[in-house]
């Protein structure tokens, strides 16, 4: 996949007081152009949806599972991509936010950068999206699950929809699953499923090929690898076929993240930045109020860029309130 971006990277401030107040920025750049690989045409949605070429540039396309061409993929793609593309152009306009923040957790870990596309599966890239079922978040883990991930989940706080918190443990995550599976068909497929129940299929059909076995398997796993290329090749190529990202409000914001260890109000953030508390919790949407006490290992806290400035000054008489990112 050619894929590159052009970063927005804003030099770390050092804040003059009697301790150094430092916001390290690198982890929330911003790409000003979503990628593509191509110069983006003026064509309608839904414009070229030759099959032969589809197929041909699936077999060019960087992505970490063999990326085959189904009638389950022809019916995503025909979803992303023609019928339902002012959706995708939504989830590619959050991808200018949360593309980087994906990146940089999967590029720490070693995996694939191709990866950052499975939110749009998940959670159609909307950080507070609940199930049905319960789960929350981009990455769209259970109560359960959060916890075991390390996860808060309290009457202040939902990590699972922090997209710093819960991008480094879905990453984590991934990992241990391909570790444990060997491809990143099974692997997708336990991130769906569950491991137990992905390993009882393997023993029963004695076989550990994805391909082979999905039957086997829940309806919503079953798709779900095809799914996942569908959204890669949407991510790849999307230029091509006349979708345009929709930049989200809070993008021209240029939102930054900082470790905070003291404890946060809103309110009160909102008094000494000017920023409205309908937009901190729009920029912050792990808070389920206005207030959350301090925390051993910190929070995230997301500001707009210039708002950094008017709360580091705030707090400067708490040392070793804000740190920065590691």
């Amino acid at each position: 996949m050619n894929n590159t971006h052009e970063h927005i990277q804003t030099p770390m401030r050092t804040i003059p007081c009697t301790t150094i107040l430092a916001v390290l920025l690198c982890m929330a750049t911003f790409s000003l152009h979503a990628k593509g690989g191509a110069p983006p045409t003026n064509h309608p949605p839904g414009n070229g949806m030759d099959v032969e070429t589809i197929k041909l540039r699936l077999e060019m396309m960087d992505c970490p599972v063999k990326a085959v061409y189904n009638k389950d993929v022809a019916a995503y793609l025909r979803s992303y991509l023609t019928y339902g593309y002012k959706g995708t152009e939504r989830m590619l306009g959050q991808g200018k936010i949360l593309f980087p923040i994906f990146e940089h957790y999967l590029e720490m870990h070693g995996m694939p950068k191709q990866l950052k596309f499975l939110p749009m599966v998940e959670s159609s890239m909307v950080p507070y999206a609940v199930s049905y079922a319960g789960a929350a978040g981009l990455w769209q883990f259970m109560p359960a699950t959060g916890r075991h991930l390390g996860l808060i989940n309290d009457r202040y706080l939902d990590e699972r929809k922090d997209p710093y918190r819960s991008t480094e443990a879905a990453v984590k995550y991934l990992k241990k699953l391909y570790k444990r599976f060997g491809t990143w068909e099974l692997a997708l497929a336990a991130y769906n499923c569950g491991p137990t129940r992905l390993s009882r299929t393997i023993r029963a059909s004695g076989s550990k090929d994805f391909w082979k076995i999905k039957n086997k398997l829940p309806r919503e796993t079953q798709r779900y690898v095809s799914r996942y290329i569908a959204a890669c090749y949407t991510g790849t190529y999307y230029n091509l076929h006349g979708i345009q990202p929709k930049t989200p409000a809070e993008y021209h914001l240029q939102p930054m993240a900082a470790r905070v260890y003291s404890s946060v109000s809103l309110t009160g953030v909102a008094v000494a930045t000017g920023v409205d508390v309908s937009v901190l919790k729009t920029l912050n949407p792990s808070f389920k109020a206005t207030y959350t006490p301090g925390r051993a290992n910190g929070i995230y806290l997301v500001l707009p860029r210039n708002s950094w400035y008017d709360y580091l000054d705030s707090k400067n008489k708490y040392a070793g309130s804000v740190a920065a990112q590691p």
